[in-house]
């Protein structure tokens, strides 16, 4: 009787886990997921359409905080609260699955055609069957790798389609909340919405997607509702956007600001309110060219506290510049806000830290560019002013053939040794009350460099090049005293080897060796270096990653004098920019001169980045996470056998930050460093 009773609970226990298997709501789940391997997407390069997109915007309410956020300035200040714009594209697919667009003409009504809030418009073209849904942020539910951080509810209708419902298993900013309309047979999608809140945007999305082949991965119509509110400020947004469009007009228009035009290809028709908008642009415009022109030498009744504080100096510091140059546009700057407080930094060494950043390049032809950039800061706790300025000539892109030359400064470099030689030469030094005497041992430093690249193959490149490097002592008149030398300046020919076992998606070898030759450009230290170095991102998913770096470098000569020498693969990068500007590899407790002064060094660091690991589990603080760092650091110099730094780190819409402790035997055992991330991407 007991075996009989045993036999049918297994069976029933049998017959559940198999319904569970087969149920059809798993089925059609899974078919989602797989659906874009259904699809032949190798014939589809180089085909030509055209795009139609429409916004609204509304300030609902504003205050003088809302001049500080970028693509916002213009309609922040204006005297009106809605405004309207129309863009057609001629769009292309590239090879390589991504794609051109050449803007044809464009209408807007915001002040002087600015783009107000053009950061909101990546959310009109979504990849939903991707594993991010927007560039590299807010995780698809349609994608198999994301499966666990959703709930997923099917109903089945009787006309051969299903309704899926998907609900974020936590509260947090990566994830959405929403329904699909699906192809039960196929998988396919053919409409969904969903809503979400990222980088102080409320966004409600409504795709209507294509009908066939490659056309059905892609939407063919988005309707967005956006809300951002800032300190007070309110502005909503209404988006639409119609894509692979027939060609309506010629090719040879660009950029031109023409409404008849643009109501020749706009698809549907204004409502009543938005053609007032129009009509109000457009009233303006007739009142303005009816405005006799002021006699020569007659004052002007122009408001020129507006018009030159406002908007031009205002403009210009208090938002993001970008502005495209050159016959087809081939060159562009770009400068991040000059006033805007929102990017600072902090570190407890550096204290708060100013930055400032400006980008130039210019195409000179399909696989040629020169680019420069500025970049600099400064670090009030150290008084210290920071920048680095590289110059890149790229005569084969493909190749990675370029031409560099980089100038810049560190920090202020220092070395025991040079008052330890001064007091074993002027013995009869020791107690005299010289200027600075406490700072003979502190210098500041700066460097250039002229690099030659090229790759040979994906697998092999190298580098060849020349370094210079001069440190200046900063109380001089202690040294000219003594007459001591207070200028070290070194000059050596350097080259690197580069090795990519499995090309650019794999870990990177290199090799370094300098020398440099006493007497050549005034060069009074000689060294000889040898470093080598391993580093590798092992994608785990595409917001997860392990961040790896192996490395060692050693001195195999140096001469008396031989006191300030950096090592260049391993040093504090001085002017960081957000959350993956070199934060990992680093070692944020120790200063530089503790390896710098060493004949040798091995260190190991390794990072694990994820979007939702410790915080993001937490009931309210965790929806803000979007992403979060572990970091364990090792490293054995001269004195220090080893030295072990652990470290967390996480990174909002605000900042990023993260903290760090030591074995204690560096310069530190607990710190933390954070960065202003508001705005950055927008």
């Amino acid at each position: 009787m007991k075996r009989c009773i045993l036999m049918i609970i297994l069976a029933v226990a049998a017959s559940l886990s198999f319904s569970a298997e087969v149920r059809p709501g798993a089925v059609l789940i899974n078919r989602i997921f797989d659906y874009t391997s259904t699809v032949d997407t190798a014939h589809f390069q180089g085909r030509r359409s055209y795009t139609y997109t429409r916004f609204k915007l509304r300030v609902d309410r504003k205050n003088p905080t809302l001049l500080l956020v970028p693509t916002v300035y213009a309609i922040a200040h204006s005297g009106e609260r809605e405004y309207i714009g129309e863009t057609y594209n001629r769009v292309t697919l590239r090879r390589d699955g991504k794609y051109d667009s050449k803007l044809l003409l464009r209408l807007t009504t915001v002040p002087h055609r600015h783009r107000a809030m053009s950061s909101l418009m990546r959310y009109l073209t979504p990849k939903i069957y991707d594993e991010t849904v927007i560039e590299d942020f807010l995780l698809s539910p349609f994608h198999r790798n994301n499966r666990h951080y959703y709930r997923y509810q099917v109903g089945f209708n009787l006309d051969g389609t299903a309704r899926l419902t998907f609900l974020p298993k936590r509260k947090n900013t990566q994830l959405v909340t929403g329904d699909a309309i699906v192809d039960s047979r196929t998988g396919r999608i053919i409409r969904c919405s969903f809503s979400g809140e990222y980088d102080m945007v409320n966004f409600w999305i409504t795709l209507y997607m294509g009908a066939d082949g490659v056309l059905s991965l892609v939407p063919r119509k988005c309707e967005l509702k956006t809300r951002f509110r800032f300190i007070q400020s309110k502005v909503t947004g209404n988006y639409v956007a119609y894509f692979n469009l027939p060609q309506v007009l010629t090719d040879s228009i660009t950029e031109e600001n023409d409404y008849e035009k643009i109501c020749q290809v706009r698809p549907d028709t204004l409502e009543t309110a938005d053609q007032a908008i129009y009509e109000r642009m457009f009233a303006k415009q007739r009142q303005h060219d009816s405005i006799p022109q002021v006699a020569p030498g007659a004052a002007s009744s122009k408001n020129w506290v507006k018009n030159i504080l406002w908007d031009m100096i205002g403009d210009n510091l208090l938002n993001r510049v970008k502005t495209h140059f050159g016959m087809n546009n081939q060159g562009y700057i770009r400068l991040n806000p000059i006033l805007n407080p929102l990017y600072m930094g902090y570190s407890e060494r550096k204290g708060f830290t100013y930055k400032f950043d400006l980008r130039t390049s210019y195409q000179l032809g399909p696989n040629s560019e020169v680019s420069a950039r500025i970049k600099a800061g400064y670090a009030f706790r150290q008084k210290q002013f920071y920048f680095r300025i590289p110059v890149f000539y790229y005569f084969n892109k493909r190749k990675n053939g370029y031409l560099k030359f980089e100038t810049g400064n560190g920090n202020h470099i220092r070395n025991g040794s040079v008052r330890q030689s001064i007091e074993q030469e002027h013995p009869d030094t020791i107690g005299l009350h010289l200027p600075d005497f406490s700072l003979l041992n502190e210098f500041k430093q700066n460097d250039m460099r002229l690099i030659f690249n090229y790759n040979f193959h994906s697998r092999l490149g190298f580098q060849i090049g020349a370094l210079y490097q001069r440190r200046v002592a900063i109380h001089k008149k202690a040294f000219e005293t003594l007459k001591w030398e207070t200028d070290y300046c070194s000059f050596s020919p350097t080259i690197e080897l580069q090795v990519r076992p499995w090309g650019w998606k794999g870990p990177i070898f290199t090799a370094d060796y300098d020398r440099s030759i006493k007497g050549f450009f005034k060069s009074n230290t000689g060294y000889e270096r040898m470093e080598f170095n391993a580093e590798y991102i092992y994608p785990i998913h595409q917001l997860q990653s392990l961040q790896m770096r192996v490395g060692t470098g050693f001195y195999t000569w140096k001469d008396g004098r031989a006191y300030f020498l950096n090592y260049e693969n391993f040093q504090e990068n001085n002017i960081p920019g957000g959350w993956n500007d070199d934060w990992s590899g680093e070692f944020e407790l120790l200063r530089g001169d503790t390896y710098n002064n060493s004949t040798y060094y091995i260190r190991t660091n390794v990072t694990y980045e994820s979007p939702m690991m410790l915080i993001s589990h937490l009931p309210w603080l965790g929806h803000y996470m979007e992403m979060e760092r572990v970091y364990v650091s090792v490293l054995d110099v001269r004195n220090i056998h080893p030295y072990v730094e652990l470290g967390y780190g996480f990174t909002t819409r605000l900042i990023s930050c993260g903290f760090f402790v030591s074995n204690g035997r560096g310069n530190r055992t607990f710190g933390f460093k954070f960065g202003f991330e508001l705005f950055r991407h927008w």
